[in-house]
């Protein structure tokens, strides 16, 4: 992407088919057909309707898209990331970034698909406005507010369950930080200060798998991106991800996968 930011179309025919890493962040509208949507393992199906925020460094990976699917992308650099959350609450950041999904339906989706982004479409394409740069932030935030409002609404709704469910965001965003030097569900559940058990059983109640199950399934997504995105040999990975040696990488590779490491990248 050439600029600080883009507005564009993406059909089926342009999903990448393979998990990829994010250098810019994106908002995605879906304004036809569906597909899944998978970021950093967290699955979303997105239909007509369904708005989403997605960060740079995410891990992205599309599924099952339908023929018609039309999402409106708004792509935006690193950089620009910051100028549009300079001085929005900290807090509102940090939760977006685990609860960036919103689907709207009715009058709702007519306002944001006629009033906000229409207007950042107008915006975007303004080139001969003096402020049109701060016009595009501006748009931006108003989008952030509006899913905010809406991932918040139905947070509260389960909010009975709220300490389940930082104790899973917690989780995530330590093994994303750490994922390459520890892999034991005993180090983080040390790290979070909760047996093991407990652990387990929360991530199991809000994520649908076992916490080592998690663990290992964002170790192979990491592993799959590197494995596509770089020209890294395997023993190159193996030091890289902290495995004892490239056989042992590869036994790990293909237990979860079913094919070596090597076999993957030939896919490419």
């Amino acid at each position: 992407m050439q600029g600080e930011y883009l507005l564009y179309t993406r059909r089926k025919a342009d999903l990448p088919s393979y998990p990829c890493r994010m250098e810019n962040g994106e908002f995605l509208f879906c304004l036809q057909g569906e597909v899944q949507l998978y970021i950093n393992q967290q699955k979303y199906a997105l239909t007509a309707g369904s708005v989403i925020l997605v960060f740079p460094g995410q891990i992205l990976f599309y599924a099952d898209a339908a023929d018609e699917l039309e999402l409106a992308v708004f792509a935006f650099s690193s950089q620009f990331r910051h100028e549009i959350f300079y001085s929005l609450p900290s807090d509102k950041v940090s939760f977006l970034r685990e609860h960036n999904y919103s689907s709207f339906q009715g009058e709702e989706w007519d306002g944001i698909r006629n009033h906000y982004l229409w207007l950042l479409q107008q915006k975007s394409a303004d080139d001969g406005n003096v402020y049109q740069r701060e016009l595009v932030i501006y748009c931006c935030r108003m989008l952030f507010y509006e899913i905010c409002n809406r991932s918040e609404r139905l947070y509260r709704q389960t909010k009975s369950n709220h300490l389940r469910w930082r104790l899973k965001d917690r989780f995530i965003a330590l093994v994303i930080e750490s994922f390459r030097e520890e892999r034991s569900v005993d180090y983080y559940a040390d790290k979070l200060c909760v047996t093991t058990r407990h652990l387990s059983k929360t991530i199991q109640q809000t994520v649908g798998c076992t916490a080592k199950e998690w663990i290992d399934d964002y170790v192979i997504l990491e592993l799959k991106v590197t494995l596509h995105s770089t020209a890294l040999s395997i023993q190159e990975i193996a030091n890289q991800f902290n495995f004892p040696d490239q056989s042992y990488l590869g036994r790990y590779f293909k237990h979860h996968t079913g094919m070596s490491p090597t076999a993957y990248r030939a896919m490419k």
